[in-house]
């Protein structure tokens, strides 16, 4: 007779949710087909394979809230309360008090249209803590607050006087290379600014900025792209992608246009230390072989001066 030892089943659990972490992030690359119903179809397979001690890994508690988000866009109310029961039974759990789980089913719940369900689990919460569920989200305690027999009179959050200035830049060169079908959003930081400033002198500089960056979109691209070439070579042994995942994640790139595929743009970041000079400019990237910590290059009068992870992008 043989026995499978605890570790054993630790190892088969670990490399089943391995997986299809792996499969996770083939998905999210943009040169993936595979459809969400493909998706949820192999996450359930592959979960239904592991034995108990999925419920002790970290990642699995991650995947459990991708799939209660799933459901919750398909508006699939039973499958997405399968999948809150399954995070019950997470070790993670216990992380929380019960009434903030609560709360969090609630707002699930409400979210997939199931506004009975919600109701239960948000007057759980509620019954404890009565305050907490009006510290969350406001289309929830809104809701929450029209079935309470005395109302609470709702007051409006104050906001801090922080200047905030924004946009969003269209590049057709950067739509058409990197395959995007959204804007870029940019962003005015004024960490590094001593003098009082005006909004109005913020917007002014954001819309010249912008203005120059679209003029410029071209020699941008390449510069960043030049920089980015000579170190991903560098990086490729660091990362240490073999096989099927270095060609889905990190493939051996010969020329600039490959990045096509690999990096898209998600915001640029506008640093201004002073009206009087020009300003420092970051660009943050999502890349295929680093979804946590992502790709940034500061730039500044049209020169890459760094290049790294997504920190890059907004500190000087």
């Amino acid at each position: 007779m043989s026995y499978t030892t605890k570790e054993e089943n630790m190892t088969d659990a670990q490399h089943i949710i391995d997986k299809i972490d792996n499969y996770l992030d083939k998905f999210s690359l943009k040169t993936s087909t595979a459809t969400t119903e493909e998706l949820i179809a192999f996450i359930e397979e592959q979960w239904k394979q592991a034995d108990e001690v999925k419920y002790t890994i970290y990642q699995s508690y991650i995947i459990i809230g991708r799939m209660v988000n799933e459901y919750i866009k398909q508006g699939s109310f039973e499958q997405m309360m399968f999948w809150l029961e399954e995070g019950d039974k997470h070790k993670r759990a216990n992380d929380n008090p019960e009434y903030i789980r609560n709360y969090y089913k609630g707002e699930c719940c409400l979210s997939c249209g199931n506004e009975e369900k919600a109701l239960y689990y948000l007057n759980l919460c509620y019954a404890v803590e009565p305050d907490y569920i009006f510290s969350r989200a406001p289309f929830c305690y809104k809701f929450f607050n029209q079935h309470l027999e005395h109302p609470r009179e709702l007051v409006e959050p104050e906001y801090d006087d922080e200047i905030e200035v924004e946009g969003e830049l269209e590049l057709p060169l950067w739509t058409s290379f990197f395959q995007m079908k959204d804007t870029i959003r940019c962003e005015v930081m004024l960490d590094y600014m001593e003098e009082e400033v005006t909004e109005e002198e913020v917007e002014d500089l954001l819309q010249k900025t912008m203005k120059y960056i679209e003029e410029k979109q071209e020699v941008i691209l390449d510069r960043l792209l030049d920089q980015l070439l000579l170190k991903y070579k560098e990086w490729q042994p660091r990362y240490g992608y073999e096989g099927e995942d270095k060609e889905a994640f990190m493939p051996d790139v010969g020329s600039k246009e490959q990045f096509g595929r690999l990096i898209t743009p998600l915001v640029i970041y506008i640093i201004i230390e002073s009206l009087e000079d020009k300003p420092h400019i970051g660009y943050l990237f999502d890349c295929s072989w680093d979804s946590e910590h992502a790709l940034g290059f500061m730039t500044y009068d049209n020169k890459v001066k760094d290049i790294g992870g997504a920190d890059i992008a907004f500190c000087l």
